[in-house]
């Protein structure tokens, strides 16, 4: 069992949409509403902070845990295994943004739309979310602990009816340090820790697809988001994603 990052969505989030197949039903466990309540409080309110002081914290909160490190599988069925945090745009926007309270409002509403739905048929679950209208890129990350140098191979399962121009996947982007931060970075602690970004899997059209990719980390890297994601032209359809893994390649050297 790998440690689960501060707040998990997994299972926390309510969902708030008249999208879903009649096949699939949402899933609200107890408490949920608070739950959401508060991953929303911590998504849209963790600031940029006074120069050093989101570094000490992270410092802080890593000095009392471990990161969760590959590998991991999240099938969305038992005690959640990824922990996710919610994204809109490359980067939330400063304190001293214009563009702040329309992020907040977009990552609100984002939550809204998000949550595990349940296949009666099957009792399958899984993530769904959709995309957002004034937006053309949201999705979910999560932060994992990597050795640099070091191939690895992420497997998922995506249900999709996605309108013309859009495009909905996982992507991987690198950090050169496992940092303590559960909420999306601005751009200036991006640019101070991030080395690259690599695409993943990019999917188009109407699908139920398994799919998987390999990626091999940098020299320096030291954590990855792995990023379930959703771009393009907006249409109200759910996106579910299931099966999500990553696991260590074996060196066949």
């Amino acid at each position: 069992m790998h440690p689960i990052i501060l707040v998990t969505l997994c299972f926390t989030l309510l969902l708030s949409t008249g999208c879903q197949d009649e096949a699939q039903q949402s899933v609200n466990p107890p408490q949920a509403e608070q739950k959401t309540k508060e991953v929303v409080q911590q998504a849209i309110s963790a600031p940029e902070q006074d120069k050093g002081s989101a570094e000490e914290q992270a410092k802080a909160n890593q000095a009392n845990q471990e990161p969760p490190t590959p590998p991991v599988f999240e099938d969305f069925q038992g005690e959640p295994q990824l922990s996710l945090f919610p994204r809109a745009g490359r980067f939330r926007p400063a304190d001293d943004s214009d563009r702040l309270p329309y992020w907040k409002t977009v990552i609100e509403h984002l939550i809204k739309v998000t949550g595990v739905v349940e296949e009666n048929s099957s009792g399958s679950r899984g993530w769904t979310f959709r995309g957002i209208n004034t937006i053309d890129s949201v999705g979910f990350f999560s932060p994992l602990a990597v050795e640099p140098e070091t191939t690895y191979q992420v497997s998922f399962k995506l249900t999709a009816d996605l309108t013309e121009g859009a495009s909905a996947g996982i992507g991987i982007l690198e950090f050169n340090e496992f940092i303590w931060v559960p909420a999306q970075y601005t751009e200036e602690m991006y640019s101070q820790h991030s080395l690259g970004s690599q695409e993943g899997q990019r999917l188009t059209g109407k699908f139920n697809v398994e799919r998987r990719f390999s990626f091999t980390t940098g020299p320096k890297t030291k954590m990855i988001h792995l990023v379930l994601f959703r771009e393009g032209p907006h249409d109200r359809n759910n996106l579910i994603f299931d099966d999500i893994g990553i696991e260590k390649m074996k060196d066949e050297r």
